[in-house]
């Protein structure tokens, strides 16, 4: 089971630009520039449209991202429109397909990346990467994931793990440890249920793939990276018994009331009523994205809106079977950076990617100043880390910087899951938790699903197994 080995150096990685979490327009007016692939300087507007929500957050990307560009490149002016998520992916696909749309195109996966390369919609940026060396400044296996036929089509954008947010003056005033394994965390579930507090905090409200979060946590929790590996390789199938009781397991946590609620509250509570309750001490834990950390601080604290005098932290995901190991962080690639190849100004859009992923000082500042938001896989070291960054974001780092080097990561459903079988992730686990499917026909469905993708060439460079030096 042992790859190829990975540099502890180059795998350090951060998060993205989310929304809230619990949950993720003009034609091109550009002037200048050159065209695909001349990796020139390039002048003019430049068009980007993001899926930053909220006025705070939109303000920060304004001033530190968009103007420090701006004041670096004065010949480059960036137009930024803003979306939510859903709406984002909605148009950029009906933009790409029509050769339109903005001049940087976020991308939603690098799978789906991966199928827009294919359909010849996305700028090669080699030349780019070879005349400013990203392969020196960004995670080796994060560009490998967006690159196919020897050509690199986009950027990771943040990279993803789940974790478990607790409520930590809710498990200090009941005496509750963080629980390390299965029986613990189930005991933790009980005893909280019990006392009428919901143990885990989730909800598809506002975002309807927020399935394959939970799904992500049970298989590589339960089934383990090395089994998921073997099937995302071919050589065993998602029909195998670890897999299937893996959802059977999280099936019965539901039917128990300890996600959500219930099955109903999942699909009818939104996330800021969960998140309010979160921070008043009504749900004890949230499993997570790191991308969460971005938003969680608005329901605690006496300063925030809700009025309240508790505070949270993070813990790693428990293992829930005993060959699975303890800590074990899940990686993966939330979104990317592309340039479209119907702009007329890709390489203006080259230099904004140039200094964002390459101005060093800027990045790490941008980490500091926004916990968990704007850590990009750059290249660094735990000691580089700003020393004013929240010391429970700067922990991400440091754990998936062990993680790494033991040998101790998975892999998250939206990266290395080609894009019709993601889907299927999400949707297929609804009818699982309404009584539709069965943990093993769902399963089956998606191996069938999968095996065809497969055979189409639509996953990404596998991150391998084992340990780095």
């Amino acid at each position: 089971m042992t790859g190829p080995q990975l540099s502890r150096r180059r795998i350090l990685s951060g998060a993205g630009m989310a929304g809230l979490g619990l949950a993720a327009p003009s034609l091109l007016s550009a002037c200048g520039g050159g065209g695909s692939g001349s990796a020139g300087n390039g002048t003019g507007t430049v068009n980007l449209w993001i899926d930053i929500t909220g006025d705070a957050n939109q303000k920060y990307f304004n001033d530190s991202v968009v103007g420090a560009f701006e004041k670096a490149y004065p010949k480059i002016t960036m137009k930024t429109t803003y979306y939510k998520g859903d709406d984002l992916r909605r148009v950029v696909q009906t933009a790409l397909q029509a050769r339109s749309g903005p001049d940087i195109v976020r991308g939603p996966s690098a799978t789906q990346t991966l199928t827009w390369s294919k359909a010849h919609v996305l700028t090669d940026l080699t030349p780019y990467a070879k005349k400013w060396g990203w392969d020196s400044k960004l995670a080796d296996w994060a560009l490998k994931a967006f690159t196919t036929n020897g050509k690199l089509y986009a950027l990771p954008m943040r990279v993803d793990t789940m974790m478990l947010y607790y409520n930590k003056t809710l498990f200090e005033a009941k005496g509750w440890k963080q629980p390390t394994n299965r029986s613990e965390l189930e005991a933790l579930a009980a005893e909280s249920h019990g006392q009428g507090i919901v143990p885990f905090g989730s909800s598809n409200v506002d975002w309807t793939a927020a399935g394959e979060w939970l799904m992500t946590v049970f298989w590589n929790h339960f089934s383990g990276p090395d089994a998921l590996y073997q099937a995302l390789t071919g050589k065993i199938q998602f029909t195998d018994p670890v897999f299937v009781d893996a959802v059977a397991l999280l099936k019965s946590y539901f039917d128990k009331g300890w996600v959500s609620g219930g099955t109903d509250k999942y699909f009818s509570v939104p996330s800021a009523e969960i998140g309010a309750n979160f921070g008043n001490g009504k749900v004890a834990t949230i499993p997570q994205g790191e991308w969460f950390m971005s938003n969680v601080g608005q329901y605690f604290g006496a300063k925030a809106k809700a009025k309240n005098d508790n505070d949270w932290d993070w813990m790693p995901i428990p293992a829930l079977r005993d060959e699975v190991k303890y800590p074990l962080y899940e990686m993966g690639i939330g979104g990317s950076f592309a340039i479209n190849a119907a702009g007329k100004n890709q390489d203006a859009a080259a230099n904004f990617l140039n200094w964002y992923y390459g101005d060093r000082s800027a990045a790490l500042q941008r980490m500091a100043d926004v916990p968990a938001t704007y850590n990009i896989p750059i290249t660094f070291t735990d000691s580089e880390i700003p020393t004013k960054t929240d010391p429970r974001a700067a922990r991400v780092l440091t754990e998936l910087n062990k993680a790494v080097s033991s040998g101790n990561y998975g892999y998250v459903t939206w990266t290395w899951w080609p894009p019709k079988s993601d889907t299927f992730v999400y949707q297929g686990l609804e009818q699982v938790l309404t009584n539709k499917l069965t943990p093993a026909a769902y399963c089956k469905q998606l191996a069938d699903t999968f095996t065809e993708e497969r055979k189409q060439g639509t996953i990404p460079q596998m991150m391998p197994r084992g340990a780095s030096q």
